[in-house]
Formats: structure tokens, sequence, C-alpha cells
């Protein structure tokens, strides 16, 4: 008998425990899924995820938040799409079918109770989906999001980092000009870690002072507590570049399940021409998950110019140096579907 539990009736013990049975990313961890409703206060965000269970077997993790966007709901995260259902890894791919029909009937009417006008869901390129962003076409999704105008609705796929290889082959494969920049900055700047293991309230709270300091007062000091529980749990770890005894950029890198994702980053400009904190940064993420024996690390989407979307030369910077370090394009579907009877 098919039957749901919401996140918000589980423990954390109990989520996590949970969490054994699917592949999944820190997207779908316990953390994650309180954080995001932090984040996103001000849109009176909701979470109403839940776990498709048959009897007391789990079928599928649907993260799903309900917020207000322009006086009207939805269903996104701060706008953006919500990461899409996992279906559990020990589940036969023939069987899936028979489930994702009930899952979408779900979806459905938490938007219809709330009188949702859209959904929005996106596809992890660190998972091995075990179905596809088509089996939501047929029921009335596309992939063209044409509101807001950003960055992450024009791209369908992501650079993805393969760290199988040494260190060498791996520094080998970034763009000429990244890898200067990441010599130069080393010689006259140093390295700061704050991970589970070197926390350190003070360095900590150094980093939220550059963070305020750069991008002026938008995330909330409640959010900031939570990724200092992220980083004492191993679920987050920051690297801070210091120059001439200042923090001038930082990078916060997501990790889970031997997979990483470059989660954001700030950084002071004008400081030193020679100085290029987030080249120097990315590349010491990147030994720094070697070292601890993670598989692939997302850097950031891709966007291309096409007849659909204007892309801006700051959007084109920003994915030309994404292109630069040696990465795979995966896909890294989109979708949202309208409902229409609101």
């Amino acid at each position: 008998m098919l039957r749901i539990e919401y996140f918000v009736n589980h423990s954390i013990e109990n989520w996590n425990r949970l969490l054994i049975h699917f592949d999944s990313t820190i997207n779908y961890t316990p953390w994650f899924l309180n954080y995001i409703e932090v984040l996103n206060a001000s849109s009176e965000i909701q979470n109403h995820t839940f776990v498709l269970y048959n009897d007391n077997n789990p079928i599928a993790i649907v993260p799903l938040y309900i917020e207000r966007i322009n006086n009207k709901l939805q269903i996104s995260m701060g706008q953006e799409p919500v990461y899409a259902p996992i279906f559990n890894k020990n589940l036969p791919i023939s069987s899936i079918e028979k489930y994702f029909e009930n899952l979408i009937d779900q979806i459905n009417e938490v938007a219809k109770e709330n009188q949702c006008v859209l959904a929005r869901f996106q596809f992890s390129p660190l998972l091995n989906y075990n179905f596809s962003s088509v089996e939501y076409l047929k029921s009335n999704y596309c992939e063209d999001i044409f509101y807001p105008d950003w960055y992450i609705f024009k791209s369908k796929l992501s650079f993805v980092l393969n760290l199988e290889n040494n260190n060498e082959q791996l520094f080998k494969a970034i763009r000429k000009g990244h890898k200067s920049n990441i010599r130069q900055t080393s010689k006259i700047s140093n390295l700061v870690l704050i991970d589970k293991d070197s926390f350190n309230e003070e360095l900590f709270g150094r980093y939220i002072s550059l963070y305020y300091k750069v991008k002026g007062n938008k995330r909330s000091l409640e959010a900031f507590k939570l990724d200092s529980n992220a980083i004492k749990s191993g679920l987050q770890f920051i690297l801070i570049c210091e120059y001439d005894n200042e923090f001038i950029g930082a990078i916060a890198f997501h990790i889970h399940n031997n997979k990483a994702r470059y989660n954001s980053s700030v950084q002071l400009y004008n400081i030193n021409l020679r100085i290029h904190p987030t080249h120097f940064l990315l590349w010491s993420g990147i030994e720094y998950l070697k070292d601890k024996n993670y598989e692939f690390l997302e850097i950031g989407e891709q966007v291309i110019e096409n007849e659909k979307y204007i892309v801006s030369s700051k959007e084109k910077n920003l994915s030309h140096f994404k292109s630069g370090w040696g990465c795979d394009l995966i896909s890294s579907i989109k979708i949202q579907k309208e409902f229409k009877n609101v």
C-alpha cells in the first residue's frame, strides 16, 4: 500500500537512516532541507518534503517547498528549482514507472491544495537518476524557464570534475591562464581552512565579516549558524585566501556521500593585481577533496548564447572561467510546470 510521510515528522536520526537507501547529495540531508527554510524566510517558505513508501519500504524522497513570490504561491526555493525526487537505489528500474505516476499526483495535489501557480525542479549532475526528465515532460512540465532572467535557468549542462586522476594530471588539465593565476597567488598569500577538524569561532567570525563586506546583509546570522553546524558535521568546508593579514576571498564547498559542490564564493577586488583568490582557492579545494578521496566536484553551470536566452558578458565570463578546469559537461536539466486553474 502506497503512503507518504512528511519530513517534518522525522527526527534527524531517522532521516539519516533513511538516506542509506538512496544515492543522495547534500541536498537531501536534513541539514540542507532545514537550511533552505532559513535562507528563504522572507518568502514565507514552507517545507512540504515527503517520502513515498510502499508499506514500510521507502520508494522515493521528494523535496518540496512552497513560497510566496510576487504575492502568489509556487513550488520553488528562492525562486530556483527544487531538487528533483530520487528513488531507492535498490529499486529495479522496471518498477519505477508504476510509482512515478503516484509521485506526480502527490505533487499536483500539494500544488492544488495550496493554489500554486507553478512548480520547478532541477536534476543534479552529481546523481545518476534512474529515470529522466522525460517522465516529467509527459506530465506537462517543460524545460524552458524565462523568468527570472537568471544564469541558472539558461543552463542545461554543468561542469563536473572527475577526481579519479592524480593531482599532477588534474593540474595539467587546467587552462594555462588559470594555472598561472594559481601559482602567482600561492606565492604571496596564505590558505586558511575551516573544516570539521579545524573549526574555529574566531576564524569563522572573520569569514562572516568578509561575506558582509562583499555582499552586504544578504544572509542572516541564523543561516551562518547553520553553516557552522554543517562544517562541524562534515557537510561543508570553507577555504579562505589571506593577504597581508586580511581575508580577501573565500569559497564554501558542500560535501556529502563522496560528492562535492562549489556552493558559494566571495572576493574583495582591487587588492593586488597579482592576486586571484578564486583560482587559488578552487585548486586548493580540489587538492583537499582528492586527499579526502572524494569522487566528483560540481563547479557550476555552463551557459552559451542561443536563440532562447540573452546571455550577458558577465554570464559568458563566468561560464568561461568554469570551463577551464578540465571538467566534463553533465546534464543538469531544470523543468517547470504552470498550473492554469489557480
